[in-house]
């Protein structure tokens, strides 16, 4: 039965888990200042806009807005869900999650749960079978002949589906409530006109395949028989997204970062070569054509690709389908094509990794392989039209460069490549799609949104937040119900509650109270920003709220004003008098705080 975590354990996990240790191994950040600084790994990010708090346990992007406490950088970091976030988060924090209330939690949270549960114990399932059964001596026997050692079988938790139709099922017969979601992942298949199940994966090598925690999502298994497909994965579900996750990324992420690089191959084998040959920064599609979303998860890691492809004309084709996408994110994609008939298992067995990173070594630009192709296909021919279409396949490419420095030079280069007037190529690029150009029209900031705050009002919530011994002297200038924005408002009663009863600011708690998410991306901000000192704030402060003070007098002079118009056209001179009266105290008054 599906049960809710206590929002005290939720606050006690954020307090315990440090910001920066979550971040650190998967960001290389920079001490500035209170402050730590990096590139966002939300954005193409040339210039470090990540700062972190790890006083606030906070984070924010000033290039993107992405931010939120640690919550938030893990849900989006590694895309998953607040209870897998928590969960994760809480297993690191050495906190037991203690449940409350059967029944509160969504019904797809506890089929996540137990579809979790299914696959670890069928990993250790497949696990026992490579180890201890008799049916695993062939297994065993194609792995070593593979050159794969038993640390990385150990490592990457390799294991055996069994030869036997229902041995998985049968094993499940004490997890008899497991059943039906073994079923939705693609583990075991009703039989057709009978009672029962069978296994989906039999006689076959199995490669859990794993998110970036190292929860088993799905498997991939290598048929060990040549029956069926050669290769089989789990089918696509709730849980198994195969576009979405990359073989050896649990295992290679912190390598990834370390190295600020990242090698993509094709195969299981290849990726366990390589890391078994001391390259551990590497990963491995599941079978299908690099994904879009693949290349989102990646580059939070790394922005350098270095992808691994066959010499073959078919290998040359297949590396230049992800180039659009590599350009319009940012990301400089390098390619190395190996000898005909080799793949980097069989390159790795035959000479080794130092020979090995001496083809990563040379690896080229992909868009400047891609130029130099189309202009050997250019020169090879005598007709213009061809020539002519040629150089148009380049122009969409051109224009996806984000970088107007790189795509300036990209534009001069390819000109004087193809030997064309540079001013052509670009009314060329400049010509908009689709013969007329697109009418954009403007985005206005929603009404009421924190876009809307006023600049005081906003300053005070960010000295509040980043100085909350403050909140004492703040309270005391009783200007908080002249605030005109209640979204502040409302902050900085939560941020006094919380002070009140804490004797302290715990962000992640005020951020969890917020129901507009734009208010909490700002509040992040807010905690981030670099531009006040202890010394400066108390000023800074005053400042902002004689500002609103300022301001409030000059609304209700102006309302005066109108009332005195009033008075006067009807004629009724004692309340012009007392209005004037009142008039001058408030200009008295305003004076004594220009002062």
């Amino acid at each position: 039965m599906a049960t809710r975590v206590s929002e005290q354990t939720i606050r006690e996990i954020a307090e315990r888990v440090s910001i920066l240790d979550v971040i650190s191994p998967l960001v290389s950040l920079t001490k500035a200042g209170k402050y730590y600084k990096g590139l966002c790994p939300f954005h193409p990010d040339k210039n470090p806009s990540l700062i972190v708090n790890p006083e606030r346990n906070s984070f924010h992007c000033f290039g993107c807005s992405t931010g939120g406490d640690v919550y938030a950088f893990f849900m989006s970091f590694h895309h998953v869900s607040f209870p897998q976030a928590l969960e994760e988060l809480a297993r690191r924090a050495g906190i037991a999650l203690e449940r409350q209330r059967p029944g509160v939690s969504t019904a797809e949270e506890e089929a996540h749960r137990e579809a979790l549960e299914l696959n670890r114990l069928v990993c250790q399932f497949f696990q026992d079978n490579l180890k201890k059964s008799p049916g695993g001596d062939a297994a065993r026997k194609y792995l070593q002949e593979r050159g794969i050692e038993p640390a990385m079988i150990s490592l990457y938790q390799l294991g055996l589906a069994s030869k036997e139709w229902d041995s998985l099922y049968r094993y499940l017969q004490r997890h008899r409530n497991l059943i039906p979601t073994a079923c939705n992942l693609g583990l075991l298949t009703q039989r057709k006109g009978a009672n029962g199940f069978f296994d989906r994966f039999r006689n076959r090598l199995m490669f859990p395949i794993m998110d970036g925690t190292g929860k088993v999502l799905g498997f991939g298994g290598r048929s060990l028989d040549e029956q069926g497909p050669k290769y089989m994965n789990s089918p696509e579900s709730f849980l198994y997204r195969k576009g979405s996750l990359l073989y050896g990324l649990f295992h290679s992420q912190r390598s990834i970062r370390e190295q600020d690089s990242v090698i993509l191959v094709e195969g299981y084998f290849d990726l366990l070569s390589l890391h078994q040959h001391g390259i551990p920064h590497s990963v491995a599609v599941l079978g299908t054509s690099l994904t879009s979303q693949q290349i989102d998860l990646l580059r939070k890691y790394s922005r350098r690709f270095i992808l691994v492809f066959d010499g073959d004309e078919a290998g040359r084709r297949a590396s230049f389908r992800n180039l659009p996408d590599f350009l319009e994110k940012g990301i400089p994609a390098r390619v190395v094509y190996l000898p005909e008939g080799e793949d980097p298992d069989s390159l790795l067995r035959k000479r080794g990794g130092q020979a090995f990173q001496s083809f990563l070594d040379g690896a080229a630009p992909l868009l400047d392989v891609l130029v130099r192709e189309k202009m050997r296909q250019a020169r090879a021919t005598d007709r213009i039209e061809v020539k002519a279409a040629l150089l148009r396949d380049l122009i969409p490419l051109l224009q996806k460069i984000p970088d107007r420095l790189e795509q300036n030079l990209r534009i001069r280069a390819v000109a004087e490549e193809a030997g064309v007037p540079e001013p052509l190529l670009r009314a060329e690029l400049s010509k908009p799609k689709g013969g007329r150009q697109a009418q954009i029209p403007p985005v206005a900031a929603p009404s009421g949104s924190a876009c809307d705050w006023p600049a005081e009002e906003r300053l005070i919530c960010q000295i509040l937040i980043q100085f909350p011994h403050m909140m004492t002297r703040f309270k005391e200038t009783a200007v908080l119900e002249r605030f005109r924005s209640a979204a502040a408002q409302k902050v900085i009663r939560d941020l006094e509650g919380q002070c009140r009863r804490e004797g302290g600011l715990n962000l992640s708690e005020i951020l969890a109270l917020q129901q507009d998410p734009d208010v909490s991306r700002l509040l992040a901000s807010l905690s981030c920003r670099q531009d006040l000192e202890d010394r400066e704030a108390a000023g800074a402060l005053e400042d902002a709220v004689r500002c609103i003070q300022r301001r409030d007098l000059r609304d209700r002079l102006s309302a005066i004003n109108s009332r005195i118009r009033e008075a006067e056209q009807r004629e009724q001179g004692e309340l012009q008098n007392q209005l004037f009266l009142e008039k001058q105290r408030l200009i008295e008054e305003e004076k004594g705080l220009l002062s």
